[in-house]
């Protein structure tokens, strides 16, 4: 989206010091301007071509100007006493802590959301162990997601809710997090089981 800006901001700027430079030539030599429209109207599909692809570029940027108005930073709600507003942050921390605490056997979560004309739009980053089905996990995580996002918060309109699986662990893995010597980032804080004296 940045990238677009940057494009259109510089095909406009352009364009404009282009058409300000031929006026400020045409007053500075006193150019004949029937000189000038006759050149444009030898070139006229030249002209109409460049003129249709500058609408064009701007209608896109507009539209994206327009999608990018619906994304915000916060979810509001109106409330008989007052308006109510949960920042996005707070939204992702919650499902974060939830999903940790309902889904057993992720290694690591983290939940990034976005708002869009489409409703609230959920990303899942999941570490997982490999010792289940992963589809049905991922199916459960959506479900569970989608609940929370209704039923605890409130949202009305929700998005894509879409997860990303970035490393697979094996058991070993998990039974090496999970020792009392090297506990994993979502144990800490829990009590650890010792294993018994033989």
């Amino acid at each position: 989206m940045k990238i677009c800006n940057y494009i259109v901001n510089a095909v406009y700027a352009v364009a404009g010091m282009a058409v300000a430079f031929f006026f400020m030539a045409a007053w500075a030599t006193k150019m004949d301007m029937g000189v000038a429209a006759q050149y444009v109207s030898e070139r006229i599909s030249t002209f109409g071509l460049i003129g249709t692809c500058m609408i064009l570029l701007g209608i896109v940027w507009i539209v994206n100007r327009v999608d990018q108005a619906y994304r915000a930073k916060e979810v509001s709600f109106d409330n008989p006493n007052g308006k109510i507003k949960i920042s996005l942050r707070a939204i992702e921390n919650y499902i974060n802590s939830m999903l940790i605490k309902q889904i057993k056997d992720i290694h690591s979560i983290k939940v990034k959301t976005d708002i869009s004309s489409r409703g609230l739009n959920t990303n899942i980053n999941l570490k997982l162990f490999s010792h289940f089905n992963i589809p049905e996990l991922c199916t459960q995580i959506q479900e569970v997601t989608k609940n929370y996002l209704q039923d605890a918060i409130g949202i009305e309109r929700v998005g894509n809710i879409e997860i990303f699986i970035s490393r697979i662990k094996s058991n070993g893995d998990k039974e090496e997090n999970e020792s009392p010597a090297e506990p994993s980032k979502e144990t800490a804080g829990t009590e650890a089981v010792e294993k018994p004296e033989s």
